[in-house]
């Protein structure tokens, strides 16, 4: 998968969702939306990952020789904390001017007008469905070597 194909993969399903959270946001808390953004953001971005590289025939992320258990776990638990500080951060200060980027002000001229929530939304969610794509794939990483140390381990109980 090409640099450009990658930032697409996550880029497109970020603005999408991004534009369609703006619908929610009457009815629904701001956190709720942005977390619910965060989910599916990242999912899509784990899904169109995983099929392009499934039709391509490419190997998964990195091999697993490269990997223990303990680091896997210490990996893990480092970025759900960065996780949560980031929220804490998110919610305990004020958003202002989040948008800079040139992407997010194409897309807000797609939309056909400049929007502050948008805006908000789009950074907001760009930050933590990273983070959320970082947990996953340290999670699965961390599952595949715990079946593979699992299968590679003797049984103790053995038939004789």
């Amino acid at each position: 998968m090409t640099g450009e194909r990658f930032v697409a993969a996550y880029l497109f399903p970020l603005g999408i969702i991004a534009a369609i959270s703006l619908m929610f946001l009457q009815k629904y808390d701001l956190r709720f939306i942005i977390l619910m953004g965060q989910v599916a953001t990242a999912a899509c971005f784990v899904g169109i990952f995983t099929m392009e590289k499934k039709l391509r025939g490419d190997p998964p992320l990195i091999p697993m020789e490269e990997f223990n258990l303990n680091n896997e776990l210490w990996n893990l638990y480092f970025v759900s904390l960065v996780y949560v500080f980031y929220w804490v951060i998110v919610f305990s200060f004020p958003v202002a001017n989040a948008c800079t980027l040139s992407k997010c002000y194409f897309i807000e001229l797609m939309l056909g007008e400049k929007s502050y929530k948008f805006s908000v939304i789009y950074t907001v969610n760009f930050v933590g469905s990273l983070i959320l794509v970082a947990i996953s794939a340290i999670s699965v990483r961390t599952l595949r070597l715990r079946a593979r140390l699992t299968e590679d381990r003797p049984d103790a109980g053995g038939s004789e």
